[in-house]
């Protein structure tokens, strides 16, 4: 069994907040993280880089008050995954499995 950790991923997803982070966000992040990882300025413009936590940040509240909360979501998750391709140096073509046109599989 191989754990996930192991190898290179990026992650997407919501948590309520913590003490480092006060209140519900999404957030973002990837692994193995190559130097430069946090210094991209993701979309929208709400989301950021939280050294506390060490990930990309897009709290609750500035989706939850935005016009079109599911977009807003997507745009967060795309822009994180395609940076991490990016700047991790993995392959270009998973960058076109952010907009939903995965590459085929060999």
């Amino acid at each position: 069994m191989r754990n996930a950790m192991d190898s290179q991923e990026v992650a997407v997803g919501w948590w309520p907040g913590d003490a480092r982070h006060d209140g519900a966000a999404f957030y973002a992040y990837a692994h193995p993280a190559a130097d430069g990882f946090p210094n991209a300025s993701l979309s929208p413009a709400a989301a950021h880089w939280d050294d506390a936590l060490g990930e990309y940040v897009l709290d609750w509240e500035d989706v939850r008050s935005s016009a079109d909360p599911h977009a807003l979501c997507l745009q967060f998750a795309r822009s994180a995954f395609q940076h991490a391709c990016l700047v991790c140096g993995w392959d270009s073509k998973l960058a076109a499995s952010a907009a939903g046109e995965p590459p085929p599989v060999v």
